[in-house]
């Protein structure tokens, strides 16, 4: 049965290849009504990739042979992969070279892209792509890019991702350059403005990058967007409703992706429906209650994925096992734990949930029936606060919230140390936009603690339950001072930090 099952997959996989390769025929393979074909196919396909990967890449079958006890098989019926052991950067990537990560033990000589991972977690690490996954890559970034270039006007790309050797920035630019005009700045506000003002309002806009950066940009007073047609589109972490509702004052739209340099970018996006949902989950507790994981204190993203090519499981833990489903990719990932926490919801499953809310209306956004994922951003960007999750998502719903302060405010901070009596604390950092200072700010750290525990349950008790010396403590620093005084050489913001007692006397930090 197995045999015929991946027959099957060889001769599909012959009619899909044709067709991805185009982007007028590659629309064909998102037709409505086959969600169940491709949920199944992109299993059967997982598995062929991963007795493919046992035969032919040597890291991989040393790796499932050290971490099992018996090889893992499968009969052609269950899809689970369950017996499958788990990758990650730690247990896998850093233990293997690259060439014993890839197919024949060797890097092709032609055709193969090099880009890396900004590093954020340590030294950044080098990631090898071959022909056929970067055509996808390129396919899939110009059809979710034609979804958000719908003005009559000609379409001006920028590409504000950080560029260089850094996946998202190198792909973009390769992607977009067939289907637009296309300028790759950087997150430079200086250069983007000037390209406004360059070309004017004849185009329509782009604008492609990081949430804080493209924040900066619709905060910066030397130029009027109103005049402009800009549409948004972000990635690299996520995104609350109040930031989005504050951008929206500046842009068009403001839609997302998920991917991942370990993966792939662009795994997954936002769709009208997907916001609509947000949305809703968040005006409405009971449907929060059997929708999301409520326990993470955070509204997660919401996403629709192609489960043809991605198999996306959870763990017990709750972090995402991705499974590339391709064959092709010179060095496979099967199973691989990124650490973000999410789930996977298909619309069967969600439908009459939304019936039972009364919220069935909704589906006449969803333009495509793929499965719905949930992210909740990174499992270690987190504070574990006497038992309590506490994310700089929750910060960022807050200080989004405020009038003052969403516009006027640089980055925040969540940091974790323990004081010089070993009493564990946590401090939230705010730090303000260069001039700009706040007057009542023991009252303005009062209101942002108590909107936090407002927003998490299990947070507002354990602040109950704190001695004094110990509550959470909130402070506003000037632009670049305290623990923000190092920030701006950095490719991205440091969102959670965890400091040792002798760290944290050096950090800046004013507390109680």
């Amino acid at each position: 049965m197995r045999y015929i099952k991946f027959f099957y997959v060889y001769l599909q996989d012959a009619f899909v290849n044709v067709a991805a390769s185009n982007l007028r025929t590659h629309r064909f393979l998102f037709v409505k009504h086959i969600e169940s074909y491709r949920w199944r196919l992109g299993y059967w396909r997982a598995w062929r990739t991963y007795y493919r990967a046992m035969r032919k890449v040597p890291a991989y079958s040393r790796f499932v042979k050290a971490n099992t006890k018996q090889l893992p098989s499968w009969n052609g019926w269950s899809l689970s992969l369950d017996v499958i052991p788990s990758m990650d950067k730690q247990n896998y990537i850093k233990q293997y070279s690259i060439e014993d990560r890839s197919y024949g033990g060797k890097l092709p000589t032609k055709g193969v892209v090099v880009d890396e991972s900004s590093g954020s977690s340590g030294t950044p690490t080098s990631w090898v792509r071959g022909p056929y996954e970067r055509m996808l890559i390129r396919i899939i970034l110009q059809i979710v890019f034609a979804q958000q270039a719908v003005s009559t006007k000609p379409t001006f790309v920028i590409n504000a991702f950080a560029l260089g050797a850094w996946a998202t920035g190198m792909n973009v630019s390769a992607s977009l350059t067939e289907v637009s005009i296309i300028k790759s700045t950087g997150p430079d506000l200086d250069k983007i403005i000037h390209t406004l003002q360059e070309f004017g309002t004849k185009y329509s806009y782009v604008i492609l990058g990081y949430p804080p950066f493209l924040k900066n940009l619709a905060d910066d007073e030397r130029i009027d967007l109103s005049a402009y047609e800009i549409a948004i589109g972000f990635g690299g972490e996520g995104m609350s409703e109040n930031m989005r509702r504050y951008l929206q004052k500046s842009f068009t739209s403001v839609t997302g992706s998920y991917g991942a340099s370990d993966l792939e970018i662009n795994i997954a996006v936002e769709t009208k429906f997907t916001i609509k949902l947000r949305n809703a989950i968040e005006q409405n507790k009971a449907l929060a209650g059997e929708l999301i994981k409520t326990g993470y204190g955070v509204l997660p993203m919401i996403f629709q994925y192609n489960p043809h090519d991605y198999v996306l499981e959870t763990n017990e833990s709750g972090e995402l096992l991705v499974t590339i489903a391709r064959k092709e990719n010179i060095n496979p990932r099967i199973r691989y734990n990124i650490h973000d926490r999410g789930h996977v919801l298909r619309l069967k499953e969600l439908k009459p949930i939304l019936k039972k809310y009364g919220l069935g209306h909704l589906a006449t956004h969803l333009h495509i029936d793929m499965p719905l994922l949930f992210h909740y951003g990174r499992s270690d960007l987190s504070i574990d606060y006497y038992g309590a999750v506490v994310t700089p998502d929750t910060v960022r719903e807050v200080v989004y919230d405020d009038t003052e302060l969403a516009h006027n405010f640089e980055t925040y901070r969540l940091i974790s140390y323990e004081d010089d009596h070993a009493n564990k604390q946590l401090h939230i950092a705010i730090e303000l936009k260069g001039g700009f200072t706040l007057n009542d700010t023991k009252v303005k750290a009062a209101e942002i603690l108590a909107q936090m525990r407002a927003h998490n349950g299990d947070f507002n008790y354990v602040c109950t339950i704190a001695k004094d010396n110990t509550k959470p403590t909130v402070h506003f620093y000037e632009f670049a001072t305290g623990p923000f005084a190092h920030d701006k050489a950095k490719l991205k913001h440091e969102y959670v930090t965890h400091l040792t007692v002798d760290e944290y006397k050096g950090y800046g930090l004013v507390t109680r």
